[in-house]
C-alpha cells in the first residue's frame, strides 16, 4: 500500500468507494496522523478527507521518493490541488509512517511546505 494509492482512492474517485470504505482499506482502525506537529485522530482525519473530496476538482500527485522497510514507510511527494472555487494549492509533503501486518497505515507523521514558486506568508513574530 502506498500514500499515492490511498490519496487517489480517498480524494479523487468520487464514484468509487465512500471515504470510510477507502479509509478502511488503507488505514488501520486506530489510525492517527500528525500533520506539521498537530495530532489528528481517525474520526477527524475522515471528516477532513470527506471535506477535501467535496472541494477538490483535480489533483496531480508526483511521488519523488518512496522507501519501504518492513512496516516502516517513508515517502516524499508534490501535490497540486485545483479546488472547485478556483483556488490552487501546491505543497511538497514529507511522510514517515508505520503500517500493520496487512499493510494498512497505523500512524503517519508528515510535514508539508509550500512547493517551489508558492507564496509563503509568515505572521509577525513568527520565524520563517
Amino acid at each position: 500500500m502506498s500514500i499515492l494509492k490511498a490519496v487517489v482512492e480517498l480524494l479523487l474517485d468520487p464514484d468509487g468507494p465512500s471515504v470510510e470504505a477507502a479509509a478502511d482499506r488503507h488505514f488501520a482502525p486506530g489510525f492517527r496522523q500528525r500533520v506539521n506537529g498537530a495530532w489528528v485522530e481517525r474520526r477527524a482525519f475522515l471528516a477532513g478527507m470527506a471535506d477535501l473530496r467535496a472541494t477538490v476538482e483535480r489533483a496531480t500527485i508526483t511521488v519523488l521518493d518512496e522507501l519501504v522497510d518492513g512496516r516502516r514507510y517513508a515517502e516524499r511527494h508534490r501535490i497540486d490541488l485545483e479546488l472547485r472555487d478556483g483556488a490552487r494549492v501546491r505543497r511538497e509533503v514529507f511522510v514517515f509512517a508505520e503500517r500493520d501486518a496487512d499493510g494498512r497505515f497505523v500512524r503517519i507523521e508528515e510535514a508539508s511546505v509550500a512547493a517551489a514558486g508558492e507564496e509563503v506568508s509568515v505572521a509577525a513574530g513568527e520565524d520563517a
